[in-house]
């Protein structure tokens, strides 16, 4: 919910993790028995652009590629420079 309203956010949508199993947001536990990370990038999605920035949900949280969301974001804010951030950590709403 939160992405929609800004110029854009920081986006866990390449994670099949969250897309095919999405109590995986929720236990921060993967379904793959085997261990292994899936190899996927966080994404910059657009938003409606009613508040100006790039807003970063679950910022405190690192999905199943083991990239921490908050290590992340630094990286995309650099790539879009002019861009302000906005984090909000899991379970703030």
């Amino acid at each position: 919910g939160a992405i929609c309203w800004f110029d854009g956010g920081h986006s866990d949508s390449m994670d099949p993790h969250t897309f095919f199993e999405t109590p995986y947001l929720f236990t921060g536990e993967s379904g793959n028995a085997a261990g292994e990370r899936p190899h996927w990038s966080y994404i910059r999605v657009p938003g409606l652009g009613f508040l100006p920035g790039l807003i970063c949900p679950h910022h405190d949280r690192v999905q199943s590629n083991g990239v921490a969301r908050a290590e992340d974001i630094d990286q995309m804010l650099l790539r879009h420079p002019g861009e302000r951030g906005l984090c909000i950590d899991h379970f703030a709403a």
